[in-house]
């Protein structure tokens, strides 16, 4: 079947419907269009980016062969994002490299950076500008940093990053980011002048 017949907005429930039959073209356009979103959300709780690859391809493998079981889900980038969380949070319970509890206290373990694009809008900002924000991006809690990254690099809604970070209430995913931009721009201010300086 060709990947023409795949391009339109509403074809992403016609791609499953034909991977739960066994389509072999549909099962590969849907690893071809969440495999990088999936590698670059699970590379922020590890540095091993080999045990994500392993991870993601035994993702995938799992899904073609469970593919007649499987329920057809209302948002499938929601879906495929909370699975993979979940296996890769077993992956590394396993290779002992999860520390305890995935819980608000943890900082380090959620890497979030400055993207591509937002260091060359702010190039006109001196390296320790950038350095500034980065710290004040790791200072933030390993939920904080979570939320942020699903909300504004994968631009999903308040709905879909509670049901990815298995919170009781939409309001929850708000709470957690509100805070987080409350805490950087509160952190941030009293080296705003000294950056306007330079």
């Amino acid at each position: 079947m060709s990947t023409s017949l795949y391009n339109s907005q509403q074809d992403e429930k016609f791609l499953w419907v034909r991977l739960c039959e066994g389509d072999r073209d549909a099962f590969g356009e849907i690893y071809r269009r969440y495999f990088p979103l999936l590698f670059r959300y699970c590379i922020r709780f590890t540095t091993d980016r080999s045990l994500v690859k392993d991870m993601l391809q035994d993702f995938f493998s799992q899904l073609f062969l469970q593919r007649a079981g499987l329920a057809t889900p209302v948002n499938l980038k929601s879906y495929l994002l909370v699975s993979a969380r979940r296996k890769l949070f077993r992956y590394l319970e396993k290779s002992s490299r999860l520390p305890g509890s995935l819980d608000e206290g943890m900082i380090s373990l959620f890497d979030l950076e400055l993207s591509p694009e937002s260091i060359l809008i702010h190039r006109q900002h001196t390296e320790q500008a950038n350095r500034l924000l980065q710290q004040k991006l790791n200072a933030l809690t390993l939920r904080q940093k979570e939320a942020i990254y699903l909300r504004f690099y994968e631009n999903l809604t308040y709905e879909e990053i509670a049901e990815i970070m298995v919170l009781k209430e939409v309001k929850y995913a708000r709470t957690l980011i509100y805070r987080a931009i409350a805490e950087l721009k509160e952190l941030l201010a009293p080296n705003e002048s000294a950056l306007m300086v330079r």
